[in-house]
C-alpha cells in the first residue's frame, strides 16, 4: 500500500492531512488526521460533537476543518465512521 492522503485547509495555516493506515474492506479504509509540527495546536484544541468517548458525530480542530460522519472530500471520499478524534473509516468512490 503507498502512502495516500488527502489535505485538508486549515485557517491557521496549518498543513492538516488524513493519511491512509489500512484497508479494512473494498472501498473502506482507517484513516488518520495528521498535522505539522508547527501547529499540534489545532489538534489539541479540538471541538468534538456527539457522545464522547463513546460516539463522535464530528470533530473540528482549530482552524478547521469541521468533519462530520457523511461528510464526502474531494467527491472521492465519504466519512462513514469516527473511530476517535484522529481515526477516521473512509469509503472511497471508484476503483482507483
Amino acid at each position: 500500500m503507498n502512502n495516500e492522503i488527502i489535505k485538508l485547509f486549515n485557517r491557521d495555516g496549518a498543513d492538516l492531512w488524513l493519511e491512509k493506515i489500512k484497508d479494512l474492506e473494498p472501498h473502506i479504509s482507517r484513516w488518520q488526521l495528521k498535522v505539522d509540527d508547527n501547529h499540534k495546536y489545532c489538534l489539541e484544541y479540538m471541538r468534538i460533537i456527539g457522545d464522547y468517548p463513546k460516539e463522535i458525530e464530528a470533530i473540528d480542530p482549530s482552524g478547521g476543518p469541521f468533519i462530520s460522519i457523511g461528510d464526502v472530500i474531494n467527491s472521492k471520499y465519504k466519512i462513514v465512521d469516527i473511530v476517535s478524534t484522529t481515526i477516521f473509516d473512509i469509503f472511497k468512490y471508484g476503483n482507483d
